[in-house]
């Protein structure tokens, strides 16, 4: 798909966290999905949580649909539009001991509270709407979510991020530990989110996965941004001499 006729949708500029993120820019459009590639410890994630507002960074400058944001915590990131799939699902993306309806509906409740009181029946097919939406397998929205798959979870943290319509959509190592048929739900649901428009940043460090659904990857290299590729015009060994780069 061609973008070049699109809006930016994020601009990040000359990001600095010492010494994990060193002067990283780069721009990503509306409906576009762009990875992160690079080796263990190249500042993916660092990138991505920097942007989250869950570090602070030195020096640098996002920008949201053109206008510049300030972002010192997760809370200004999320009034920014921006939502993030942690890595670490089980331990900070899923509350493991209540429900999928919970699960699914814990950041919209300020639009199901009324006088004080949370609409059940509101909440109810808020939940029910998501499970169908997403295909997540299970017997019912009062199940408790510890006792899904790793994809069904995966999905459940997708729809509560995708109730509150964020701009960008960033996803740390979405696959990790599920899997390889629910990875493949998993990726048909990324693009489908892009096809309508949602904006994807995509850290992975799959070659194949970062390879599969991009339209660009940005590659990081001990810190740097080493370069940004049109996915269809690269290959593995690209993207290893990339990575290779600084160190």
């Amino acid at each position: 798909r061609d973008f070049s006729d699109k809006e930016d949708v994020l601009e990040v500029k000359n990001l600095i966290r010492v010494p994990y993120v060193n002067d990283v820019s780069f721009h990503i459009k509306k409906g576009e999905i762009l990875g992160l590639a690079g080796l263990l410890g190249a500042g993916r994630t660092e990138t991505a949580r920097i942007i989250f507002g869950c570090d602070h960074p030195d020096s640098g400058e996002i920008y949201v649909e053109g206008k510049q944001v300030k972002i010192k915590s997760p809370e200004d990131a999320i009034k920014a539009g921006l939502a993030f799939c942690t890595e670490n699902r089980r331990e900070e993306g899923i509350f493991p001991d209540v429900t999928v309806q919970n699960n699914l509906t814990i950041c919209s409740l300020d639009n199901l509270t009324k006088g004080g009181f949370i609409n059940s029946k509101k909440r109810k097919q808020l939940s029910d709407d998501y499970i169908q939406k997403l295909l997540i397998k299970t017997p019912s929205g009062e199940q408790l979510i510890k006792n899904l798959s790793g994809g069904n979870q995966q999905k459940v943290i997708f729809g509560r991020w995708l109730e509150r319509s964020p701009q960008v959509f960033m996803m740390d190592e979405p696959t990790r530990g599920i899997d390889v048929g629910a990875k493949y739900e998993i990726y048909d649901l990324i693009i489908k989110m892009a096809k309508e428009g949602k904006t994807i940043i995509v850290v992975s460090s799959e070659m194949p996965e970062i390879l599969g659904i991009t339209n660009r990857i940005g590659v990081m290299s001990n810190g740097h941004l080493s370069g940004i590729v049109n996915t269809k015009e690269t290959n593995q060994e690209e993207l290893l001499r990339l990575s290779a780069k600084y160190l």
